[in-house]
């Protein structure tokens, strides 16, 4: 038996919404849409839904099979619908917000664009940009642009998406989407050559480099993301925060407030973490998690006392009892009373 938890809520009855916990076999059923079928069959105040949801934070189809599900998230599933702050019943949703952002291509779009439109909805909200910058267009209005412009090159198009709400602060998909989110990068690409901005450089994870964390055995160390197979075998000092969002380094020169609220609320997810520090993977990620720290502490509200970001080759050197000079200049002054 599995443990699939639902997030429940009635906008007519309830104040609060919380997962009620089902123990099924997944195997059982073909797709979400039978498992909801079997929910409603022993829980009759449960509402099933067809369409899209979110699966572990990750936008899924009702009618994905359940065997990849389970292949890709392992055997505890926990089904939201896509946005929890609009939930009307149980998984449905109030989507106006999404149709709101279709306004401004009404007069370009026939019925058949209207109806693409409506299938470009899990990358709206899959989207997590417009959670930190409402007035961002949308990664559906995007999707729908890149279809319009490459059918009618209509140069008012590429004027609503090319503001400083635009294309400019777009972010890729690839953690949020269960599938299909090389469609929303390719637009985001197509868009960004025509206005001759530069993607987003990939940056190398320094994290593999590292061999050893003998003298580490006493700390709790936080990284954005998932370990690298080179620390498998440390994975107990190690709390990944499996953030689906990037750090925000490559958005400081768009919008440098839309990027210190993505950095923010990682640095402090790994600072509630109970982490003694966050172990950043690159550059950029040290870039914005330190030499901006004040301006992060700014953005939350908050304070990052005692708490500090080390880069590999730091961590590196202190394995080898070494102390790396670089760390006088940090912004965050590092503590090693452990150590």
């Amino acid at each position: 038996m599995q443990r699939v938890e639902i997030f429940r809520f009635d906008a007519k009855r309830d104040v609060l919404a919380y997962f009620k916990p089902y123990f099924l076999e997944i195997s059982d059923f073909a797709n979400l849409n039978e498992l909801f079928a079997h929910v409603k069959s022993i829980d009759p105040y449960f509402s099933p839904f067809e369409g899209f949801v979110k699966v572990n934070d990750v936008v899924v189809s009702t009618a994905q099979p359940l065997e990849n599900l389970a292949q890709k998230f392992g055997s505890e599933l926990c089904i939201a619908p896509l946005d929890e702050k609009r939930a009307v019943l149980d998984l449905a949703i109030n989507d106006d917000d999404f149709w709101a952002k279709f306004e401004p291509f009404a007069s370009f779009c026939k019925r058949a664009d209207k109806e693409l439109y409506a299938s470009f909805k899990p990358y709206f909200y899959a989207d997590f940009v417009k959670d930190y910058e409402p007035n961002f267009i949308g990664a559906a209005a995007i999707m729908l642009a890149h279809h319009l412009y490459k059918n009618e090159k209509n140069d008012e198009i590429l004027k609503l998406i090319s503001g400083k709400n635009g294309v400019l602060i777009a972010c890729e998909l690839d953690d949020l989407l269960f599938e299909g989110s090389e469609i929303y990068s390719e637009a985001i690409k197509f868009f960004k050559e025509i206005l001759g901005i530069k993607s987003a450089q990939k940056h190398e994870n320094e994290l593999e480099k590292i061999e050893k964390l003998s003298k580490f055995k006493e700390f709790k160390i936080a990284i954005k993301d998932r370990l690298p197979a080179n620390l498998s075998a440390y994975k107990a000092n190690f709390i990944e925060l499996n953030a689906k969002m990037p750090c925000g380094y490559d958005l400081l020169k768009a919008d440098e407030e839309l990027a210190c609220k993505l950095a923010s609320k990682i640095i402090f997810a790994a600072f509630d973490s109970g982490a003694d520090f966050l172990l950043a993977s690159n550059e950029a990620e040290f870039h914005i998690f330190d030499t901006l720290a004040k301006k992060l502490e700014k953005s939350a509200n908050r304070s990052l006392q005692d708490f500090y970001v080390l880069r590999a080759n730091e961590l590196m050197a202190l394995e080898n009892g070494e102390i790396p000079s670089g760390l006088k200049e940090h912004v965050l002054k590092v503590g090693l009373v452990n150590l």
